[in-house]
């Protein structure tokens, strides 16, 4: 894979996009258009329950009566309820999804009760959250360990890869712990294996952004209202007053057209016009300076504003990884290496801005209402602003040599976002 994939802000990529339209009846507009195979990874089922697998592979509607919400199944979820409702295409990724549920942070349980089922199937790509079923589809693609495990994935592409391209800048955000990247991509066609140490990084990642969707669509203490005889889709229309990006649009919005059009063409995929293509990174980072987003994503959908922030607060919070976000200037020519990407507008932890922050907090408070944020945002270091035109690869990665860092192609551009929201 060449650095140019690796370079796109999508996922061949695994992290998130779109609000495309859809019904509750309608299958999502991605690779994952037909889960005919997908089966319930727990047996036998618990007594009565209508099996989750029939109601997440669009060929039918339930009722949340049929499938509720594991919150309304289950008050305190353990990890067994939770695998009651894991949904695959493979034994292997039931079993994983089980052993990071023992690792991941107790939070990613509690966010699971505005889920109905986890689907992970092999065809998955991007992973998403769907109103229709109001369950995570997730892309197995973070989840494999072995090569025999690699072979049963799909590699087919993300569908949004050639959007943007007639840009003259790419938008690249990456993890960052301890001065190195978080964790390292390994593509599906490579020979490489991992450990299990080596995906709960980036499984923490992409849960916390489609928890994000899940909680935000239904919010956990609006679920003992809710008429359980409605499917889940309509359930979550009702309420859409209540939803968190909503809420936060309204308190905190984003107001800059420019950079909201320039979202649905890098995400979306509408095109550009000719004012577009010329936009360069200095002027379109000096319009988001001014605004309280951590990411162009955020600019997409109001969705994506607050999973993008929460998915950073998260992953700072918890196991203190920053996210850089920067837009970068489109080198050209041949044989492009990453230290050819240089930056027009970069910062780390953008969520500790003075802007930002307030956004930030809002979103993880209504999120997480049980836990308490503002201490950890009162004790946050300032964001750190890149210097202009230094190249992606050499910005405060002083542990890594250029010759290794360039070596390590799967790991040059960690500018993957996680799943889409599917309406």
């Amino acid at each position: 894979m060449d650095l140019l994939t690796l370079a796109r802000p999508f996922y061949y990529l695994a992290i998130s996009t779109l609000l495309v339209s859809c019904n509750s009846s309608s299958k999502p507009n991605n690779n994952a258009d037909n889960l005919d195979h997908i089966y319930t990874y727990q047996q036998p089922l618990p007594d009565e329950q209508v099996d989750p697998a029939s109601c997440v592979n669009y060929s039918r509607t339930c009722t949340i009566a049929e499938l509720p919400f594991i919150a309304l199944s289950y008050p305190t979820p353990t990890i067994n309820d939770i695998m009651s409702r894991v949904v695959v295409s493979h034994d292997w990724m039931g079993a994983r999804f089980e052993t990071l549920l023992t690792q991941l942070p107790p939070e990613i349980i509690t966010l699971l009760g505005s889920v109905t089922a986890i689907v992970i199937a092999d065809n998955i790509r991007p992973s998403f959250y769907w109103t229709g079923s109001a369950a995570i589809y997730i892309d197995p693609y973070d989840l494999w360990l072995s090569n025999e495990e690699k072979k049963t994935i799909s590699q087919q592409g993300d569908y949004r890869s050639n959007y943007g391209e007639n840009l003259s800048y790419y938008f690249f955000h990456r993890f960052i712990k301890d001065n190195q990247y978080a964790y390292t991509t390994i593509p599906l066609d490579s020979p490489s294996e991992r450990t299990i140490d080596d995906i709960i990084f980036p499984m923490a990642s992409l849960l916390f952004h489609e928890l994000a969707h899940a909680n935000d669509y239904m919010p956990q203490n609006l679920l003992p209202y809710i008429d359980i005889k409605q499917t889940t889709n309509t359930v979550i229309n009702n309420l859409a007053s209540q939803r968190v990006n909503i809420l936060l649009a309204n308190a905190y919005p984003l107001q800059n057209e420019e950079l909201n059009a320039h979202a649905k063409i890098m995400y979306r995929g509408n095109k550009p016009n000719e004012q577009q293509q010329q936009d360069s990174a200095e002027y379109l980072g000096e319009l988001m300076q001014q605004e309280g987003a951590n990411h162009l994503y955020a600019y997409s959908t109001k969705a994506e504003d607050v999973a993008m922030l929460f998915q950073a607060t998260m992953l700072k919070k918890i196991f203190d990884i920053d996210m850089d976000s920067a837009f970068v200037v489109k080198p050209e020519g041949a044989n492009l290496t990453c230290a050819d990407y240089l930056i027009a507008w970069g910062v780390r932890n953008r969520i500790a801005d003075e802007i930002t922050q307030p956004r930030a907090l809002f979103v993880a408070q209504n999120i997480l209402p049980n836990s308490d944020f503002s201490t950890f945002f009162d004790n946050l270091e300032n964001p750190a602003t890149f210097p202009v035109l230094t190249d992606w690869c050499s910005t405060n990665l002083n542990t890594m040599s250029k010759k290794s860092y360039q070596n390590k192609s799967a790991i040059l551009i960690e500018s993957h976002l996680h799943g889409i929201t599917i309406y």
